[in-house]
C-alpha cells in the first residue's frame, strides 16, 4: 500500500484539527478496549526498545495462553496498525496478536529518524528481536507471522534466516521480483491510461519512463506518479480509485494520540525520500535470494493486484520450496487481501493455517 506523499502535510493539518475540534485528552491519551468476558485476556500498549529506538506495540488477545500472531505491515513507514486493528481484529479470539509499528512508522515514529538512513538488514533484526522478546514473555517457542507487502519482503528473510522461531508464514500483497513487477505495474497502468484515453495519466506515465531496475528516471517521485495512476485504474485497490476508505480508519484508531497520528503520515514521507526504498526495496529479487524456506508458508494474493502484481508472487509460489505450502487467490480484492476481504481471510487464518498444525 502506497498514499500519496501530498497527503502527508495535508492530514497533518487535518489531525491536528480534530483533536482542537474533539478536545485534547482522548488523543494525548491513546487506549485499547479491555476485554470484558475473559479474566485470562490482555489489551496493552507499550513500547519495547529494539535496534536502539523505542518501537510501539500492541498486544491483544482474549486469552494469553493461545498462540501468538505477528503482523508485519507494509510501506516500509506505513503502520497499517489502524487497519489489522479495524479488518482483523476478529483473530485476537484465536490468538495473542501483536500489532508493531516498525522503525520510522506511525507509534515508531522519532524526528530524529529523519537524519539516519535505515536498511532491510535493520528491520529483519527488529524482528528477530521481537520475536525473542515475545516468546519467553508468553512461554511459546514459535510465532505465527502473517506479512502485507513491504512486510512480506522482511518477512520472509525473517522466516528464512530464524526458521526454528515461527510456525509458520502467510504473505499477502507478496513481494517476488521487485524491478520485474514494477516493470508490469508500469505497463498495466499505460495501457490503461491509453484504453481509457486518458491524456493527463499518458503524458504523465510516458513523461516518466518505464522503470529500470526498479527505478524510475526521476527517482521516487516516479513511483509516486505510477502509484496515483494505479490505484485510479484499480491495480491497488478492488473497486476504488482512492485511499480515502482506509485513510479514515487509519485517522480514528483509538490506540493512537495526536502525535502518533502525526507520526503515521510523518512516517510515510520519511520512507518515501529514504534511499533504502529506491536502492534496496525496489530493487530486491526474492526468487533468487529466498528459494527455500524451512517453515510451511500461505500466499493469499489479490486476483487484481498490480502494485506487486499478484501474477509474479504466484510464480515465485511455484519455484519456492518449503515443507507446506498453498496459495489461495482472493477474488475481489488487489493488494490487500487481509482488508479487503477481511472475513475470508481471518477464517483462511484460522481455519487453515492454525488448524492445519
Amino acid at each position: 500500500m502506497n498514499f500519496q506523499n501530498d497527503y502527508s502535510v495535508a492530514l497533518t493539518v487535518i489531525i491536528v484539527s480534530i483533536g482542537l475540534i474533539t478536545g485534547t485528552a482522548k488523543l494525548l491519551r491513546p487506549r485499547t478496549s479491555p476485554f470484558h468476558d475473559s479474566d485470562n485476556s490482555i489489551a496493552e500498549i507499550m513500547a519495547l526498545n529494539m535496534g536502539g529506538i523505542k518501537q510501539g506495540i500492541i498486544i491483544r488477545g482474549e486469552d494469553r495462553n493461545n498462540p501468538l500472531l505477528l503482523f508485519l505491515h507494509g510501506g516500509p513507514g506505513l503502520a497499517e496498525t489502524g487497519l489489522f486493528l479495524h479488518y482483523n481484529r476478529e483473530l485476537e479470539k484465536n490468538f495473542v496478536v501483536v500489532y508493531w509499528d516498525q522503525r520510522g512508522a506511525g507509534r515508531s515514529y522519532h524526528f530524529a529518524l529523519e537524519d539516519r538512513p535505515m536498511t532491510i538488514a535493520q528491520f529483519v533484526a527488529d524482528i528477530h528481536e521481537l520475536v525473542n522478546y515475545l516468546r519467553p514473555r508468553f512461554q511459546k517457542e514459535k510465532v505465527y507471522l502473517v506479512a502485507h507487502s513491504w512486510g512480506t519482503l522482511i518477512g520472509m528473510l525473517a522466516v528464512e534466516r530464524y526458521p526454528e522461531l515461527f510456525h509458520a508464514y502467510v504473505g499477502t500483497g507478496q513481494v517476488a521480483n521487485m524491478p520485474e513487477g514494477e516493470r508490469l505495474s508500469y505497463e498495466f497502468v499505460l495501457q490503461k491510461a491509453r484504453k481509457e484515453r486518458n491524456e493527463k495519466a499518458i503524458s504523465e506515465l510516458e513523461a516518466i519512463g518505464k522503470p529500470l531496475n526498479g527505478v524510475y528516471r526521476n527517482g521516487l517521485k516516479g513511483t509516486d506518479i505510477q502509484r496515483k495512476w494505479l490505484i485510479h485504474f484499480g491495480g491497488a485497490a478492488y473497486g476504488h480509485k482512492n485511499w480515502n476508505h482506509f485513510i479514515k480508519i487509519l485517522l480514528f484508531t483509538d490506540e493512537y494520540n495526536l502525535l502518533n497520528r502525526i507520526g503515521l503520515f510523518r512516517g510515510m514521507y520519511l520512507s518515501a525520500k529514504d534511499e533504502m526504498v529506491e536502492h534496496e526495496f525496489l530493487r530486491f529479487n526474492l526468487m533468487e535470494i529466498v528459494p527455500q524456506v524451512k517453515v510451511p508458508v500461505y500466499f493469499v494474493l489479490g486476483r487484481y493486484d498490480y502494485q506487486i502484481p499478484s501474477l509474479l508472487a504466484a510464480e515465485y509460489f511455484q519455484h519456492l520450496q518449503a515443507p507446506h505450502k498453498e496459495l489461495v487467490w482472493f477474488e475481489y480484492s488487489a493488494h490487500s487481501p487481509c482488508f479487503e476481504e477481511a472475513e475470508k481471510f481471518n477464517r483462511l487464518i484460522v481455519e487453515r493455517v492454525l488448524n492445519r498444525e
